[in-house]
């Protein structure tokens, strides 16, 4: 009988379980002397298997091995070809410059957080990640000199060294052709590995074409990054491409052979966009890939309802410690995420519900949608130091209803405030530990929240951030540890 797979626990959860883990000792071997441009073959294609980034790159390496020893010997004294070659690659994959295949910028030139600034670093650290890779890449033990393969012209600027070799008397159109395809392919490599947190750790899905699939959605997803208005819809579809491209489009996460994409702010807490991949899986039915979405596509059309009367009015607490003000919410006895298939689902169907159960001493119980809980990570207002100077800019008279976690959880609806709220200025809910905080955050509708750590913070801070219209809900403490 086999042994059953370890758990895949979220230490940021305080050890809630998300599925099992899996082995990922499966990618495929790079055969050299089976390899389509080692072999006889003339014509160059993709190996169909999974790898991961760094052999994927050793995968595509024939081709630029193949166009360096069809250049032949460079003269005495010369840049070496593989060091031209090379350089071209990292300057196509720079942020900056004439060559940048995402002119998005440098991120250090870049203010506050922001969706451009974290892909900006994002895509400097995948670029030169592949950069590494393909300066390591294993030699060969023998070159087919004879590789060709038809590449488009995708529009890539060269380089003016790698355009003086390509263009001279040493190369023809094949070998253009042939370093368009190396470069087109690593290209698309780092667009397609952009959404991942742990790019280098991805478990990737490729067919004869290699990456290429990739240019469906490409223009789509950097015309995003460029104008910082990234959808979590295109980030994960871009994510897709490479791991679980049967899945239909749109969700939060998703299930493949190889594990499990889920929003990092599920294992952080924080506000990144960005994914991480985990060797994992949530559902062993027989269907490999699953879909991970909301259970309300529109939250905005779902019904709400007006958080209740305060269990304590403070007129004014900025000189009272965060931890003296909340009043006593029982503690959480159990908590667990439950997998559920969307009522309304055919029998086969490829989308799951991911639930944030728990159960309080006292009896009082939660089921929250796991995705709106990344929503409301996504949307939460954090204090920040750029705005705690800013903490009466707002509201020139202030009140305080403190609220039991508890009893906000047990509202059927997503909770709101409005600006009927008893006069209350800031609703200020005690989480007590990550999962209690995770749960508000989807309970809570994302509009005027605000997280306020629960280090003898004043409540004041939280009238720094937000709209500066209506009451805010102010969740407190229970910042997970990062994982």
């Amino acid at each position: 009988m086999a042994a059953a797979r370890p758990l895949h626990r979220i230490p940021g959860l305080d050890g809630l379980v998300l599925g099992r883990m899996i082995s990922t000792a499966t990618q495929t071997a790079i055969d050299p002397i089976n390899h389509p441009a080692h072999g006889n073959s003339s014509n160059w294609r993709f190996q169909p298997g999974t790898y991961t980034t760094k052999q994927l790159v050793e995968h595509v390496a024939p081709l630029l091995n193949s166009l360096i020893a069809q250049l032949g010997h460079d003269p005495p004294g010369a840049v070496p070809s593989r060091t031209i070659l090379i350089e071209g690659l990292r300057s196509c994959l720079a942020t900056t410059g004439r060559e940048s295949t995402l002119p998005i910028g440098d991120a250090s030139d870049m203010t506050g957080e922001s969706a451009r600034k974290e892909m900006a670093t994002q895509a400097k650290r995948i670029g030169s990640l592949l950069v590494r890779c393909a300066q390591d890449a294993p030699p060969p033990s023998a070159t087919n000199p004879q590789v060709s393969v038809r590449s488009p012209c995708e529009g890539h600027v060269w380089t003016r060294d790698v355009a003086d070799l390509l263009i001279g008397p040493r190369s023809n159109g094949n070998l253009m052709q042939v370093y368009n395809e190396w470069l087109h392919q690593i290209v698309l490599l780092r667009d397609g590995l952009l959404p991942f947190e742990n790019f280098d750790e991805v478990q990737l899905n490729v067919k004869h074409e290699g990456t290429r699939p990739l240019e469906d959605i490409r223009s789509k997803f950097l015309m995003q990054i460029m104008t910082a208005q990234v959808e979590r819809t295109t980030l994960v579809d871009a994510a897709k491409v490479l791991t679980a491209p049967g899945l239909p489009s749109g969700g939060y996460g998703f299930q493949y052979a190889s594990g499990i994409v889920m929003p990092i702010s599920v294992f952080t807490g924080g506000p990144s966009i960005l994914l991480r991949y985990v060797p994992a899986i949530v559902d062993d039915s027989q269907h490999h890939e699953l879909l991970f979405d909301y259970e309300n596509k529109d939250y905005f059309s779902v019904p709400r309802e007006d958080i209740k009367e305060p269990d304590e009015l403070i007129p004014s607490a900025s000189s009272v410690p965060l931890m003296k003000l909340s009043p006593s919410t029982p503690k959480l006895a159990s908590g667990s995420m439950a997998i559920e298939t969307p009522p309304e689902a055919k029998t086969f169907s490829q989308v799951r519900y991911i639930k944030l159960c728990g159960v309080f001493e006292d009896g009082a119980q939660f089921s929250v949608d796991v995705g709106q809980v990344t929503r409301g990570l996504r949307y939460a207002y954090r204090i920040v130091s750029s705005n705690v100077d800013n903490q009466n800019g707002f509201v020139q008279h202030w009140s305080f209803g403190l609220h039991k976690a508890s009893d906000v959880l047990s509202l059927p609806n997503l909770v709101t405030a409005t600006g009927d709220s008893d006069g209350v200025t800031l609703h200020a809910i005690q989480a007590g530990n990550a999962m209690v905080r995770f749960a508000l955050l989807g309970k809570l509708y994302p509009e005027n929240v605000v997280l306020l750590s629960g280090n003898e913070q004043p409540l004041t801070r939280a009238l720094g951030v937000g709209k500066g219209f209506g009451p805010r809900l102010v969740i407190i403490g229970g910042e997970p540890v990062p994982s």
